[in-house]
């Protein structure tokens, strides 16, 4: 290999954090966050424009060590979003740029799973979920049907092992979601 590590093996998530360890801190406003492979940075601000400049000033950072140390990167699948609250009004920031590509701005992004939306209101990820879990349900359905030859303990378990995760994943995160979903799913 003549950049980043291994995927594959039990000593790879080790070999990741030395890795990554040098890799530039954060200042005051910005903070990183790194999961398998999946960074995200963070800035805070009540102004859009200085967060523009709190992550260009980073990138500047990051840019130098990337370019040292050449891990895998594709800007074109970045985004930035603004997280706002409802009602708040402001006008779209000029796009950051890493090695010359901008990274756009988006109204909802997936980080690890998870659909977010500008406003954290968690209906993307609740649709996605639900569009997930019906299309389980749907190729389950001639095992969890009525006339199916399957035991209820089975048909159960089934249900527990391949439906239940897809609705569970991440709930802590967005379990706070307004009750404006409604609806079912019936075999």
């Amino acid at each position: 290999m003549r950049t980043g590590v291994a995927q594959v093996g039990l000593i790879c998530p080790v070999f990741f954090s030395l890795y990554v360890n040098d890799m530039p801190s954060p200042s005051h406003h910005v903070e990183l966050t790194l999961y398998a492979g999946d960074t995200t940075i963070i800035a805070t601000s009540r102004k859009p424009t200085l967060l523009v400049s709190y992550v260009e000033s980073y990138f500047r950072d990051l840019q130098r060590w990337l370019s040292e140390w050449r891990p895998a990167i594709n800007v074109s699948m970045s985004t930035a979003i603004i997280f706002t609250r409802a009602g708040r009004r402001f006008i779209q920031p000029r796009p950051v740029t890493l090695f010359g590509e901008p990274i756009q701005w988006v109204n909802t992004t997936r980080y690890l799973g998870v659909t977010l939306d500008k406003r954290l209101t968690w209906s993307p990820h609740i649709d996605q979920v639900r569009k997930k879990t019906a299309q389980g349900m749907g190729m389950l359905c001639p095992l969890l049907n009525r006339k199916s030859d399957l035991s209820v303990r089975n048909g159960v378990l089934l249900y527990k092992q391949l439906i239940r995760p897809m609705m569970e994943y991440a709930c802590h995160a967005w379990r706070s979601a307004a009750r404006t979903m409604s609806g079912g799913y019936r075999c």
